[in-house]
């Protein structure tokens, strides 16, 4: 996807597009999230709580239908975000330091410069980078590496569903 400024006009919205379903990786996710919503659903746990499936409806099983289902209804659930991507390739917008590459005295300090999409809510990271920004900014030394243990099941893997994990947590 992209976000392109259409003016020079501060008050104009930029154009943005999304592009959630541009690979084929995309897609499958989402028809695996449709698959697994109604397998969990249809545990006899939540027999007293069902009732007939509303969205995208029984008859929309085959992976042609899901992804046309998902076409028309997909859409941001929370904040988007890694718009402006931090690195130093060619595609990051923002260097290390926050500042946007090309343009003298100017920095993005917000989700959108995450290179990918966390695992949780967006809220925790974007304050650690706002804080980091901050610290950045006024030219204030990083504090020193942290060592404390970070728990994580070691079996992590073995219990996912067949198929390659999506994301490595290395």
């Amino acid at each position: 996807g992209f976000v392109h400024v259409q003016s020079a006009d501060p008050k104009q919205a930029p154009r943005i597009r999304f592009n959630y379903l541009e690979h084929e990786a995309d897609r499958e996710g989402f028809r695996d999230c449709v698959r697994l919503t109604r397998e969990i659903i249809n545990q006899p746990a939540m027999d007293e709580y069902r009732g007939a499936e509303i969205q995208p409806g029984v008859d929309v099983q085959s992976d042609e239908q899901i992804d046309a289902f998902v076409r028309q209804a997909v859409e941001s659930a929370y904040h988007p975000s890694c718009s402006c991507k931090m690195g130093t390739d060619a595609l990051a917008v923002v260097d290390p330091e926050t500042r946007v590459r090309g343009i003298q005295n100017l920095r993005v300090v917000d989700s959108s410069i995450f290179p990918t999409i966390p695992n949780g809510n967006l809220n925790a990271p974007t304050i650690m980078v706002a804080e980091r920004a901050a610290d950045l900014i006024r030219g204030r030394e990083p504090l020193q590496p942290s060592d404390a243990p970070v728990f994580m099941d070691d079996q992590w893997q073995a219990r996912q569903r067949p198929g390659q994990a999506k994301r490595s947590l290395a």
